[in-house]
This record gives C-alpha cells, sequence and structure tokens, in this order.
C-alpha cells in the first residue's frame, strides 16, 4: 500500500479546508470499500487520507418538520436497512441497501459512499432517483442541494467541484396510500448489478395511479429516470395494456453497454421485464392497504 497522510478532523469545515491544502492528491474516507482498494493497488496518487467518520451527526437519520427524512452521508447500510422508519416509509431504499455486497461490507459501506463512487450500478442510488431526493453538498464557499439524478456525469465523476463533500440526503414526505420497491438483476448474489430497477407509485381514493416515478441503473452512463412511466400510468389501474406502454418507452430509451457480464442486448430486454416487475409490485402494496379492488 503506498504512503500517506492521515487525518480525521472534528468538522465538516477542517476537513474541507485540509483538502483544499493538496486537491489533487486528497480523498476523503467514509467508508473505505473503495478507496482502500486504490489505496492497495496503487491506482491514484493519494497523499492525505482525510477521514470523516470522526465528524459528528454525518451517520444518523433524522425526521425532518415536513416529515420527510434526512440520511446522513456517512450513514452505513446496514443501518439503512434496518431502520424502521425507512423501511415503512422508503421501502425501495431499504431493499437496496440489503443487497450491497455481504454483512461486513454493509457495516463499513455507507450512503454517500455508494453515490459519490458514481457507479450506473450503484444499488441505492436509483430508488434515491425514484424518490426524487436531493444531495445536500458543503464547501468552503457554502452549501447547495441538487437532485440526486443530477449528481453523476459519467461513470466515476459526479459534479461535485474540487473539495466539495455531500454531507446528507434529504428524502421528500412520504406519499399518502403509496409503496416502492427495488429490483436487481445479478450473476450471484453478491455481485454488482446486471441491471435494476426502483418504482415509487402513489394512489388516488380509487384505486388508480396518482404519481409514479421509475429509475433504472446500469442502463446508461448514469442513473437515468423514464419520466414516461409517470405519464403513462397517470389515472390508470397499471394494468396490462399501460405497463406494456412502459416498458416500450424503457427499451427505446436505455443506453446498455456490452460487457463481461452481459450484452447490451440482454440488459436492453431486461430492463423493461425489470421496470414491469417493479411497478407492477409497488401498486400491489400500495393498493393492498387501501382496501381498493381492481
Amino acid at each position: 500500500m503506498q504512503d500517506f497522510a492521515y487525518h480525521a478532523p472534528p468538522t465538516v469545515a477542517e476537513a474541507i479546508a485540509l483538502f483544499a491544502a493538496d486537491p489533487e492528491g486528497s480523498r476523503y474516507l467514509a467508508g473505505g470499500t473503495d478507496l482502500f482498494l486504490a489505496l492497495e493497488h496503487g491506482s491514484s496518487a493519494v497523499r492525505s487520507v482525510i477521514d470523516l467518520k470522526a465528524i459528528p451527526g454525518l451517520d444518523g437519520i433524522a425526521v425532518q418538520p415536513d416529515g420527510g427524512h434526512r440520511l446522513g452521508a456517512l450513514l452505513p447500510m446496514d443501518d439503512l436497512m434496518r431502520d424502521r422508519a425507512i423501511r415503512t416509509n422508503y421501502r425501495a431504499l431499504a431493499e437496496s441497501a440489503e443487497v450491497v455486497g455481504g454483512p461486513p461490507i454493509r457495516n463499513r459501506a455507507t450512503l454517500g459512499g455508494n453515490l459519490c463512487n458514481a457507479s450506473p450500478a450503484a444499488d441505492t442510488a436509483v430508488p434515491l432517483v425514484a424518490f426524487m431526493a436531493m444531495a445536500v453538498l458543503s464547501s468552503a464557499s457554502g452549501g447547495r442541494a441538487i437532485p440526486v439524478v443530477r449528481l453523476w456525469e459519467a461513470p466515476g465523476r459526479t459534479v461535485l467541484r474540487p473539495g466539495e463533500l455531500m454531507t446528507a440526503i434529504e428524502l421528500p414526505p412520504p406519499l399518502p396510500a403509496s409503496a416502492s420497491t427495488f429490483e436487481r438483476l445479478t450473476r450471484s448474489a453478491m455481485d454488482i448489478a446486471l441491471l435494476s430497477a426502483s418504482a415509487v407509485i402513489s394512489l388516488n381514493d380509487d384505486g388508480t395511479c396518482r404519481l409514479v416515478t421509475l429509475a433504472l441503473g446500469a442502463v446508461a452512463p448514469t442513473v437515468i429516470s423514464i419520466p414516461e412511466a409517470g405519464e403513462v400510468l397517470r389515472d390508470t389501474n397499471c394494468d396490462d395494456a399501460a405497463l406494456a406502454r412502459v416498458v416500450k418507452a424503457v427499451i427505446e430509451t436505455v443506453r446498455p453497454i456490452d460487457d463481461i457480464r452481459a450484452s447490451a442486448e440482454y440488459r436492453r430486454e431486461m430492463a423493461g421485464v425489470l421496470a414491469k416487475r417493479a411497478l407492477a409490485r409497488a401498486y400491489a402494496i400500495a393498493i393492498e392497504p387501501a382496501g381498493i379492488t381492481r
């Protein structure tokens, strides 16, 4: 492993200042599941590692005054998947955290790290896009919040400015009569996703869809949303004909690649399958407690 200076600042401001002293050679350390591999293999020139775990308040879950939830960027996947409020109100996010590696990885890997790694296959990124979550970013010049879907530019590249630090993710209040789901296709249980899908559905009083969002991972350079899903399914009972139109839109939108895990053709076909599965399951979960028959 290469040599580097190690820092454990107690505040966000001090972490940002340390990074600013050597922007090219500094790296923030959250869970370290990806950074440690880079350090071990010398794949990047790192002179300074800034450990964020000593900063209080970056690893918790807080309910906001409007009923939304604020998730600290250093929140471990294991805590995320076990939190009762998350499992109840943001089921898809808990489901996605549950499949990030095995138990040792989930106890180290963080929500912010999963997002800032900028992999189009990042599990938690997909439901966060479907929930229309916001990323809270801090820098020496102040803070800003951006939609999570706008966080990435390309595989491995985010819109974060040099030294800018993600401190939290903000989830909107749970929608009434709603449900969410996460679907994932892999070669083996702990492999990265070949592709994934997440759906959020909120119902009208008569059981028709009021609001629908759909997001897909590993089918384009970044996680993407499919706005046509909301347009097509609005005021429908999520019937087969409507779902078929969504599947068509998905297949026409995605831009998968060929790699060692799957062909682009297979990913394109399965994107439609997973999208339909995620939407149908979300609708079934949403309508069950409402006592509405189709």
